[in-house]
């Protein structure tokens, strides 16, 4: 089960990367297309802001939309994304302290409140916690500096979660073409029956490579010379 430790330990990881970072970097381009470093800060700032509007919907019975709209959530991505590394700095631990605030204060009836998130899809907002580190920890990623972060880093409890919903939406959309998976723990994850490649790798391993963040180049592939090409998860 994930924990608010656990949350709380990326948050601290992703704040020392950010402090390994100059100004200069935060322009660069990230692992997301079209997107900069400083994109993904503001859209790890802006998140936390909005799961911690979610939080204060499940406390006290006011609806709360996550974002005000799709075009201002946009629009402050793009605006935010231009803030010195310092700005940047102090956003993230501001808007990260007031989402764990706001969550610790839900009771146990709180949190088994449904609460919608800005796709429409609604959640338990005892799964607010699992959105966040999620948030935190693939976004991490996406910064794309060398060596100073890498899904060896992911929390345990967060990859065994997370890699066999990805592998069932996968399942369910027969996509990739990929026979089957197959983690160096001992568990397997069917995707497309018709196919005869096998990919193994350790379980976050696997996970990056599904999510987009990796190339597989750390993962073994048979039945096909190279691996096929991975679709956009959500």
């Amino acid at each position: 089960m994930i924990s608010v430790a656990e949350l709380d330990q990326q948050t601290e990881l992703l704040i020392s990367t950010l402090a390994t970072m100059h100004d200069a970097q935060v322009g660069a381009p990230s692992l997301l297309p079209g997107w900069s470093r400083g994109h993904v800060l503001a859209h790890i700032d802006g998140n936390a802001r909005g799961l911690a509007r979610l939080a204060r919907w499940a406390r006290d019975g006011n609806r709360r939309d996550m974002y005000i709209s799709p075009e201002v959530r946009e629009g402050d991505i793009q605006l935010h994304s231009s803030r010195s590394l310092r700005q940047h700095q102090h956003a993230i631990t501001q808007s990260a302290r007031e989402f764990a605030d706001e969550f610790v204060l839900l009771s146990a009836d709180q949190l088994t409140t449904e609460v919608e998130l800005r796709n429409g899809r609604l959640v338990k907002a005892k799964g607010l916690l699992k959105l966040r580190l999620q948030e935190v920890a693939i976004h991490h990623l996406d910064l794309d500096l060398v060596g100073t972060f890498g899904p060896d880093q992911w929390p345990a409890a967060m990859v065994d979660q997370l890699l066999p919903e990805v592998a069932r939406d996968f399942q369910d959309r027969g996509e990739p073409s990929v026979g089957r998976l197959k983690s160096t723990d001992g568990i397997e994850y069917e995707i497309d029956p018709s196919s005869k490649i096998e990919v193994t790798g350790s379980a976050p391993q696997l996970l990056a490579w599904l999510l987009g963040r990796s190339d597989g180049s750390d993962l073994v592939c048979t039945g096909a010379v190279a691996l096929p090409a991975v679709p956009s998860w959500r």
